[in-house]
């Protein structure tokens, strides 16, 4: 099958004491997606992310546990990437200058940064999650509060994407972030694939959807986004979620108007209809059992709902994923 994919530029950055076994997960798992959706094996040809290993010079690396890893660049050469990836560490995280720098430097230009575990306080000594939504492993979450308080914390979520800040708690969410890293380059129906093949956990449950959407700056609204995204398909309404952020429903509506350009009913069935695609994803899925398990009370209605805001039927949408 001809290959339809541009690499993607992707450094993951390596150095004393990172989990190597992390590490590789995340470069295999970005190579299996391409291979998925070229269907063919060759690496290089399927490739849909161009990954190097980064380190502090060229010199080996040694992990955690004793095995060296190979930087491929260092930071005096690295190229250019739309992704970086900061793996996690045992103990004391690489804190030099110079690290700190190139990090900020990528985010400036416009680069995605994917931060797991431990990764995660390495990203907050930058000072670019100040301010904004952030999850990390609880054994991290005393120390990067007292270092930098201003990062909004939720060590509760296994996953947040916060515009082009995305971080993992632990490892399983860190396969759940790689489909996010596929479906931000390379489109939904390629993320599909990958998730089912790596069984991600939430099946890009609360990632993505409205990853594109979370750059406004409102707090109040993002809180809101999130218990929607959390509980569409438990029959909430406007109201349970304007009690749920402390705001009257018409102030809700106003700054969802502002933020998002949509209302919270029509977010709500977004996210009902999102979670529906994942579940026609997988082929035992009856459509009434999707329709059930997304809070409709026919299948009549979740294919008129469905239709309004994919554009297209429940059928069309899975013959789509079958071809």
């Amino acid at each position: 099958m001809q290959h339809t994919f541009s690499a993607i530029p992707t450094n993951i950055y390596i150095d004393h004491n990172c989990w190597a076994g992390g590490v590789m997960l995340i470069r295999e798992l970005l190579a299996v997606a391409g291979t998925l959706n070229a269907r063919e094996p060759d690496l290089v040809a399927a490739a849909m992310f161009d990954v190097a290993l980064v380190g502090p010079t060229m010199q080996p690396v040694r992990s955690f546990t004793g095995p060296a890893l190979l930087p491929e660049r260092s930071l005096r050469n690295a190229r250019p990437a739309d992704v970086l990836v900061l793996p996690s560490f045992y103990g004391e995280v690489p804190a030099s200058p110079s690290l700190l720098r190139w990090i900020v430097r990528h985010y400036e230009a416009g680069g995605c940064i994917l931060a797991s575990a431990s990764g995660v306080r390495l990203l907050a000594n930058t000072g670019l999650l100040d301010g904004r939504d952030a999850t990390c492993n609880l054994a991290d979450r005393r120390a990067i509060a007292a270092a930098r308080p201003a990062v909004r914390l939720s060590p509760q979520s296994p996953l947040i994407v916060d515009g082009r800040l995305i971080t993992a708690a632990s490892i399983t969410p860190t396969i759940d972030a790689c489909a996010h890293l596929v479906k931000r380059f390379h489109g939904e129906k390629a993320a599909l694939k990958f998730a089912r093949y790596a069984n991600s956990a939430r099946q890009l449950a609360d990632v993505g959807h409205a990853a594109g959407q979370q750059e406004h700056g409102d707090s109040r609204v993002l809180a809101a986004q999130r218990y929607i995204e959390q509980h569409s398909c438990a029959g909430i309404t406007p109201d349970d979620v304007a009690r749920h952020v402390a705001m009257s429903q018409r102030n809700l509506a106003r700054r969802f108007g502002a933020a998002l350009s949509v209302t919270p009913v029509q977010y709500i069935l977004q996210c009902r209809i999102e979670q529906a695609k994942r579940l026609l994803a997988r082929p035992n899925v009856s459509l009434r059992r999707a329709a059930i398990e997304t809070g409709f009370s026919d299948e009549a209605v979740f294919r008129r709902a469905f239709k309004q805001v994919a554009r297209q039927t429940p059928s069309a949408w899975r013959e789509l994923l079958s071809s």
